[in-house]
Parts: C-alpha cells; sequence; structure tokens
C-alpha cells in the first residue's frame, strides 16, 4: 500500500530500475557450486546437528544469483502479491525476489522492532516435532503491510524445527492473506520442520533439497568451488 501521491507513484515506476532474472537454463555446475557453498557444520548448535551454514553462498555471487533465480522461476506468473521475508536472514533472500517479482517486500519481525502500529502472533518453539515446547517467540508486521486476499510467498533462509515458519504463516492468515508457500534455501535434517509443516498442510519448496537427490550425504566441507574456465 504506497503512501505516494499517485503522479509521483508514475514517475517512480517509470524510473524504476529492472530487476530480472536470469532466463538461461541451470546448468549441472551451477548446480553443483551452489552445492558446494552450503558448508556443513557439524554438531551445532548442539551435538547430532548437523548446521548447514549459508554464509559462503551469500559471499559468491555466482550461487547467490542462482538460488534467487531459483526462486524466481518458480514462482513467476503464479499470482504471488506480496513476499514476507522473516527476520533476519530471510530477509538476504526474499528482498531480491520482491524486486523481480515487482511485488511489495513485507518484513516479518521480532517484538518492539517495528515503529508503527503493528499486529502479531505467538507460537511455541521446539526442538523438532514430537518435542516439548521449550519456549515462546512472536513475530510481528505494520497492520498495513498486506492486503486482506493477499497472495504470500513465506521466505526464510532455511528449515529448522519449522515453527517460525508455522507462526508467520498464521499471521498471514490473521490479516486475511492467503499463503502459496513457504521457501527456503535449505532444510536443516533431523528437526521436524518439513513434517511439522505437513501436518498443517503448509506447502514448502527448498532449493538445495531440489538439486540434489539424496541431500542428508553432505559431507563436511569448508572448501569453495573453482570458477568454470572461461
Amino acid at each position: 500500500m504506497s503512501h505516494f501521491p499517485a503522479h509521483l507513484q508514475s514517475e517512480m515506476m517509470a524510473r524504476a530500475p529492472s530487476f530480472r532474472v536470469r532466463s538461461r537454463q541451470i546448468t549441472e555446475f551451477e548446480k553443483e557450486r551452489v552445492v558446494e557453498c552450503v558448508r556443513i557444520v557439524p554438531d551445532f548448535p548442539k551435538p547430532g546437528i548437523a548446521f548447514k551454514d549459508l554464509s559462503l553462498v551469500l559471499g559468491d555471487p555466482l550461487a547467490y544469483q542462482l538460488c534467487i533465480d531459483v526462486f524466481v522461476k518458480r514462482y513467476a506468473g503464479k499470482g504471488i502479491t506480496a513476499v514476507v521475508g522473516i527476520e533476519c536472514n530471510g530477509f538476504v533472500f526474499a528482498a531480491p525476489i520482491s524486486l523481480a517479482l515487482d511485488v511489495p517486500f513485507v518484513p516479518f519481525r521480532k517484538p518492539g522492532k517495528l515503529p508503527c502500529k503493528s499486529i502479531g502472533v505467538d507460537f511455541q518453539t521446539g526442538a523438532g516435532i514430537g518435542a516439548p515446547a521449550f519456549g515462546a517467540d512472536r513475530l510481528e508486521m505494520h497492520e498495513d503491510a498486506l492486503r486482506k486476499g493477499a497472495k504470500v510467498l513465506i521466505v526464510d533462509d532455511m528449515l529448522g524445527t519449522g515453527a517460525t515458519l508455522k507462526g508467520a504463516c498464521e499471521l498471514v492468515e490473521k490479516v486475511g492473506g492467503q499463503v502459496v508457500e513457504c521457501a527456503c534455501c535449505v532444510a536443516m535434517s533431523g528437526l521436524g520442520g518439513r513434517e511439522l509443516l505437513a501436518e498443517q498442510n503448509i506447502k514448502l519448496f527448498t532449493v538445495l533439497e531440489d538439486f540434489m537427490e539424496d541431500p542428508t550425504n553432505l559431507e563436511p566441507t569448508k572448501e569453495i568451488p573453482a570458477s568454470p574456465p572461461p
């Protein structure tokens, strides 16, 4: 919902630079580059968890661009009218996706971070499906950030227990929006996030799992693949 006068909106749109997804096919080398840039950190944040660190993806322009391309190719033409990003890592992917789709970016934030009147939902956090809740959390948005009937894509960097994405879906529905799908770069295994979202009939897409037949076979690595020859 824009607060600029109509004549300024038209002028701003006319001057706005285009941000477009690449139309070419994704090569096998590019898929491998993204996979190799996902650094696996064993026993973090606790023993038995293999953490999928995306910092190398963000530090590699080709891998980062490819992730955005994959998301936009999936959702272009699907009627998405807003892209929600979950604080704070989700912003890194949600914002460029919204630009490419030419729809508003809506940040979902932790309590007390928004300057204007907000609306939110409280939810329970836990260690995974079937595990007892160990705390409470909350997500908030400006009350005028989403229109009733909006078709929303919710984006985060990774899926863990699924509690935060479930809470985000509840907030979208609370203001009369419709969640088209949740999207992440990677999903942590063994935390029950996929199962929790499936129980709630929430659709999920992840880039890494789309690239690999068996993403659970990733080994701990800190190496970045070499660039292809010119």
